[in-house]
């Protein structure tokens, strides 16, 4: 068995010195070069927990599936695992050191041609005596690098861990790209997180550990989810609020009908409409729609009120399916784990107007709120008979998602932005 050449198994892929710093083109580039190709062993199932293979999968059950992992061996010794969950758009692969500590996290999306994109990469580097959670909270975090679908690219470079110290670096790279690998075809993935060339053999048998659970030890990342968005305006529902301190009681408050001449939502903090505040992709047909504002009384105080959602409502159909809403440039598959894009709220209230109405609005927000909106009544008010409408949001400032309800042809019913008491 071959080993490997070179010492610093952490290099990043190379980007063109032409679109970035020097800086930052040191950060992204190769700089390892190797010349023994290093020989592997694959073995599958549903994930690696550390010291033991999960649910072990044979290569012919492993084509059938959308979710799986590929354990790589040297040696009989874990190095890396290759995470696979296509239903989610997902690849990674993690590398681990002698210790079994995960030293570096490399994952792919796919990109609008349906090869694989470099997402995110990530290393750790620490004292030899950390080790599990610890050593990845306290370890040198160097260049955990965010590749976008726009081509930005953002480093991090936490040289003390969670001892203090941060330095970002932005640019425009295009994200390095390969071939969707699958089953018997890893080479290239780990030509390109490995530097060193790999040859890699399956193996039906072998010494790990084995362990049988009806959860994987993984899971991809996902955005936040929509959650019951019904029961935000379900009247006298309880819902747990606070992060499950108390609890609250939910009131359906209609606040009137607002206008969309262009039939395109603009969802911000009014505040902030001078910030050329994009509207949704959705678009409905040109008319006015009603606002519904969903109330939470908090348990133990009926006085105490928070405005829990804002809610226009385009059709009277059920809805069968929720999405986040999104506006141009806005890519579901750049958000990491419980992340999502939001109305950003910094004087305390959201708003909902038409795109066309936006510099109007803006140039009257400039200075102040205007004296004729009055939201102290009930957490809302409208201007110029529906021109736009605004909400005191939630528990104050923040970023608050916006879900689009779609009936069971795929057709707009409604916005909803939760103001995730």
């Amino acid at each position: 068995m071959a080993s490997r050449s070179c010492a610093d198994l952490r290099a990043m892929p190379s980007a063109s010195p032409a679109t970035v710093s020097a800086g930052l083109h040191r950060a992204v580039r190769l700089h390892v070069e190797c010349s023994l190709v290093i020989d592997l062993v694959a073995v599958y199932g549903a994930g690696w927990d550390g010291s033991a293979l999960v649910n072990p999968l044979g290569r012919a059950e492993v084509t059938t599936r959308d979710t799986y992992a590929v354990v790589l061996l040297d040696g009989g010794r874990v190095r890396l695992q290759i995470q696979v969950a296509w239903a989610d758009s997902y690849l990674a692969v993690v590398r681990y050191d002698d210790r079994g500590r995960r030293v570096a996290q490399h994952e792919f999306r796919p990109s609008p041609e349906d090869d694989l994109a470099l997402w995110t990469a990530k290393t750790w580097d620490g004292p030899d005596e950390l080790f599990g959670d610890e050593y990845e909270r306290r370890a040198a975090q160097r260049f955990i690098t965010y590749y976008r679908s726009t081509g930005r690219i953002l480093i991090e470079d936490r040289p003390n861990g969670e001892g203090g110290g941060l330095s970002n670096e932005f640019g425009f790279v295009p994200a390095p790209r390969l071939p969707r690998p699958g089953p018997g075809n890893w080479a290239e993935l780990l030509t390109m997180i490995e530097v060193d060339p790999a040859e890699v053999a399956e193996a039906e048998t072998h010494d790990l550990p084995v362990v049988h659970r009806v959860e994987a030890p993984w899971r991809p990342p996902r955005p936040l989810p929509p959650g019951d968005v019904a029961e935000l305006f379900t009247e006298g529902a309880v819902r747990s609020v606070a992060h499950g301190e108390t609890t609250a009681r939910i009131e359906v408050v209609p606040a009137g009908d607002l206008r969309l001449p262009s039939g395109r939502l603009v969802a911000a903090d009014p505040g902030w409409l001078s910030t050329d505040q994009a509207p949704y992709l959705a678009t409905v047909a040109p008319g006015s729609y009603p606002v519904t504002i969903s109330r939470a009384h908090l348990a133990g105080d009926e006085q105490h009120v928070r405005v829990a959602a804002a809610r226009l409502t385009v059709a009277d159909r059920p809805v069968t399916a929720w999405e986040m809403a999104l506006r141009d440039g806005e890519d579901p598959l750049d958000l990491r784990e419980g992340y999502f894009y939001g109305v950003s709220v910094d004087a305390g209230m959201a708003c909902f107007l038409d795109a066309d109405a936006r510099e109007r609005y803006a140039a009257l927000f400039d200075e102040d709120v205007p004296d004729e909106l009055e939201l102290d009544g009930g957490g809302f008010g409208m201007l110029d008979g529906g021109g736009l409408l605004a909400y005191h949001s939630g528990w104050g400032d923040g970023a608050y998602p916006t879900w689009i309800g779609r009936d069971k042809n795929g057709e707009v019913v409604c916005f909803v932005t939760d103001m995730l008491l």
